[in-house]
């Protein structure tokens, strides 16, 4: 599939940017952790989580599941009653943020960069989720622009960094450790 260059925006060369950054932090830290099985396992997680998210942002999977979920409602006669379950679905993802941050809080307690990492990856699946649902309150919000960008934009920005910062954090301490023990 080509993509037209027009289709690519300010605001999606940002997320394309941000994700392959993220990407490529989390290749950084897998390489570095090769020898610790438990960190290696979450940077290897988190580069194919950002890497499905770097491939939604070139090939736009995540409006065309949207345009098949409208069509399906169409098809059904429930689209016009559709705010209704939009927003149940919205909340049930605030509250599954809240979860998988607790789970991640637990396990991975002490280690702040792999928390860090891990709650900015979370908050990009909530974004990814929240743009299929495409709430037209919410989407007002989202898509507002900000000089030559939209609001989404930064909020992937502020994700990809802190998944970047945390795993590339959490992975440094392991070469530290590394470091001092081998000495």
């Amino acid at each position: 599939m080509l993509i037209a260059a027009e289709a690519f925006t300010a605001t999606r060369i940002t997320g394309v940017a941000a994700y392959g950054s993220a990407v490529m932090s989390c290749i950084i830290a897998l390489f570095r952790e090769r020898a610790d099985g438990e960190k290696a396992r979450l940077a290897g997680l988190l580069a194919v989580f950002e890497g499905s998210l770097l491939l939604d942002m070139v090939f736009n999977w995540r409006w065309m599941l949207h345009q098949f979920l409208m069509d399906e409602a169409t098809k059904a006669a429930l689209y016009a009653s559709r705010r209704g379950p939009q927003a149940l679905v919205l909340a049930a993802l605030v509250l599954l943020f809240a979860f998988g941050l607790w789970i991640a809080w637990r396990r991975l307690r002490g280690r702040t960069g792999a928390l860090l990492a891990a709650a900015g990856a979370l908050l990009s699946l909530v974004l990814w989720c929240t743009e299929v649902v495409s709430l037209h309150q919410v989407d007002h919000i989202l898509y507002r622009p900000i000089g030559a960008r939209m609001t989404v934009s930064f909020l992937w920005l502020f994700a990809c960094l802190t998944t970047s910062v945390g795993i590339l954090v959490d992975s440094q301490s392991t070469a530290k450790q590394v470091r001092v023990h081998g000495a």
